[in-house]
């Protein structure tokens, strides 16, 4: 960014495209440009004309002055021109909002931050991710404000209420404008010229020091969020005299800190060869896994009289004190998931929420704990299994720790793992490298078949592997001999208790639910496999030959993205020949019933693997197991009263790979044809298709 942005004419959309982010720092004021003053109001309206008629004049152009700021890691920081940019970037996203353009922009507009306090911060991202779902009101500020995702104590957040107050100024001035009009608006402010520019200069390009910067800002330099966390936490466990007992110094967490951990988070350090991202990150994760462990949060009674007011709005009935207390655990979860440097030593309102952090910086700073990952376990799409470079110098083989603590966002999926890991560490004494792979094995196939995309199911999922750690040391004998309390993933669980019932009764039958398990087909939830043998329940006989047979088939003709077309012809000879009726609609370019002829493998996953279509895909895997999908088609007869088109996709299957490339058909109601969609699954006319008679 710097050699392309420095000591030129800029518009605002040019800089957001060009930065990885823009953020407006902790030494900044307030937005103050929305602030409700008769003098501001003023300069807001003079302001906001100026802009606007910038926009809509076809020649006109208005020029901001000078934009400073410094630029470190592709990040850039204002020095000054906070107020500009953050009208601008609202004016941006109003005119995006109104002409369908947010959601498609999205990562851009997220690149725009505040770091002056975490409210301010998490409202610029709520309002992206979340700003076309806005509630009711009159003025745009009403709807923000009544919107599910607005927090009613961003109200007392004066950037926040000064962003409100300018987006009703702008809602005001372009709220009469056609669509026609915000539609060119949008175009003009994202073009390569646009009417709304300022000139970018460096910090450096212009000589400031951090002097200089101090005293145009009237405060000191802000400490790194570690180093203020760090300070914070060491008075908190002081006043709550966690460590009182101590009486070796080398034991307490201030020394730690800045010795044995530091160590392992040095190793981990960042291409700015510091380690306070890393250690913030680490600290934030583990205060979310120990409020999913222990379903606890302290008392603040603002905040429960702001939750209670805020869930009267969204909930029937009464509003138990338990459900003021979830609602805030699942605020909380989520701030920290999406901003971990709001982490703050309240979050470890426990002696044991302290002890579990201290334990957890312990275990992973010894026996290269950080190194871990389970021996020959797929973990497909959570984790990405390969060489990754932990620094500028340093490359790894990557592990749950780093998955953890790096820059990239840790999904709850990941988080769940990390913390299964963890829970080992606590729990197993000493360390076994099966042992350890058996358990992984369990809660990854529990993961990656369970939706965990939000706070609430995080809960669950933490509740459910805090529950199965107790086992975690010999898992499928745990299984096989406790019942399971949790109810979160019931179904993939009680699928996990019936295999370790197969692998306890015989410890040889391990590899081969290993092998079916460890598919892309499959990948975990092996439901399917075990009803094409006919295994139920323990009392069922579990035929390895068969099961073995299975493997064979899935790994080579359902382990790809999509499946032959071939196999699609020979689902045609399964049962009645209807497979595709799991998929219905109309097309009213062929003026047809459009089916599918399934899309691809997680098409074919989703809809052959339970229910009442599974028995096709079970049939014909049965029948490939003596024979060739090739004789399979080859010595099928096709039925007196079969429509040709049919027989004739059953025998020639380049029929499908020559026209119909987007598996949809469309199939008139008198039923002597079909139409295959060649390239388009919404084709305009029965012309774009191939007619098959």
């Amino acid at each position: 960014m710097t050699s392309i942005l420095n000591n030129i004419e800029i518009g605002f959309w040019y800089l957001l495209l060009n930065t990885s982010k823009i953020e407006i720092p902790i030494i900044q004021r307030d937005y103050a440009q929305g602030r409700y003053s008769e003098k501001t109001n003023k300069i807001r309206a003079l302001f906001l004309n100026s802009i606007i008629d910038a926009i809509e004049s076809h020649n006109g152009s208005l020029e901001l002055d000078f934009v400073y700021g410094n630029v470190e890691n592709d990040v850039f920081q204002p020095l000054d021109g906070q107020q500009r940019l953050t009208t601008l970037f609202l004016l941006h996203w109003y005119i995006a909002l109104k002409t369908g353009n947010l959601s498609i922009n999205k990562k851009y507009f997220l690149r725009f931050t505040y770091e002056t306090r975490f409210s301010s911060r998490e409202f610029c991202y709520e309002l992206v991710e979340k700003g076309e779902n806005l509630g009711i009101g009159e003025t745009i500020s009403e709807r923000i404000f009544d919107s599910s995702w607005f927090f009613l104590a961003w109200g007392k957040d004066p950037t926040i209420r000064a962003m409100l107050t300018m987006l009703d100024s702008i809602d005001e001035r372009l709220k009469a404008k056609n669509q026609e009009d915000l539609d060119k608006y949008w175009r003009r402010l994202t073009s390569e010229n646009p009417p709304i520019k300022f000139h970018f200069k460096m910090l450096s390009d212009i000589g400031l020091t951090d002097d200089l910067y101090i005293k145009m800002n009237a405060r000191g330099k802000a400490l790194t969020d570690f180093e203020s966390f760090k300070a914070r936490f060491e008075k908190h466990i002081e006043k709550n005299k966690w460590e009182t007992n101590i009486t070796t110094p080398t034991n307490t967490f201030s020394h730690r800190v800045d010795t044995i951990w530091t160590d392992l988070f040095w190793k981990h350090r960042g291409s700015d060869n510091q380690t306070d991202n890393e250690f913030i990150k680490f600290v934030a994760g583990i205060a979310i896994c120990i409020y999913a462990q222990n379903k606890e949060i302290a008392n603040n009674a603002e905040d429960e009289q702001n939750t209670r007011k805020d869930l009267e709005g969204k909930i029937k009935g009464k509003i138990t004190d338990e459900t003021v207390k979830t609602e805030r655990l699942e605020r909380k979860i989520t701030r920290l998931f999406n901003n971990p440097a709001d982490v703050s030593p309240e979050d470890f309102t426990m002696e044991k929420s302290f002890e579990y952090l201290k334990k957890s910086f312990d275990i992973y700073s010894k026996d290269n704990n950080d190194e871990l990952l389970p021996n020959d376990l797929p973990l497909w799409d959570i984790i990405d299994n390969k060489q990754v470079m932990i620094n500028s110098k340093t490359e790894v083989h990557n592990s749950l720790f780093i998955e953890f603590i790096k820059d990239a966002k840790t999904e709850y999926k990941q988080r769940v793992l990390f913390y299964a890991q963890t829970q080992y560490l606590f729990n197993s004494g000493s360390f076994n490298d099966n042992f350890f792979s058996d358990w992984m094995r369990v809660v990854r196939n529990i993961v990656q078949n369970s939706t965990i995309d939000s706070a609430a199911a995080f809960i669950g999922a933490i509740g459910l592997i805090n529950e199965l750690s107790s086992g975690c040391s010999d898992i499928y004998q745990y299984l096989a001999k406790n019942t399971i309390r949790s109810g979160f993933a019931s179904v993939q669980t009680k699928e996990e208790i019936l295999k370790s019932s197969i692998i306890v009764i015989n410890p040889h039958n391990k590899s081969f639910i290993f092998s079916i398990e460890d598919t892309n087909f499959f990948k975990g939830k092996i439901t399917f496999a075990l009803y094409c043998i006919n295994y139920k329940s323990a009392t069922d006989v579990f035929n390895q030959k068969l099961l073995s047979s299975i493997i064979k088939i899935v790994n080579e003709y359902l382990n790809e993205n999509d499946i032959s077309n071939k196999f699609r012809s020979a689902l045609f000879t399964i049962r009645d020949n209807q497979f595709y009726t799991y998929w219905s609609s109309w097309s009213y370019g062929t003026n047809s019933k459009k089916r599918c002829l399934i899309e691809n493998t997680s098409d074919l996953k989703s809809n052959f693997t339970l229910g009442y279509y599974s028995d096709y895909l079970k049939d014909l895997m049965l029948g490939m197991v003596n024979t060739t999908l090739d004789d399979i088609i080859r010595n099928y007869s096709c039925p007196q009263l079969m429509p040709n088109w049919k027989c004739r996709l059953i025998k020639d299957p380049q029929l499908l790979d020559q026209y119909c490339q987007s598996h949809f058909i469309g199939i008139p109601n008198d039923n002597t044809c079909c139409f295959l969609f060649y390239d388009k699954k919404r084709p305009s006319s029965r012309q774009e298709c191939k007619r098959i008679e």
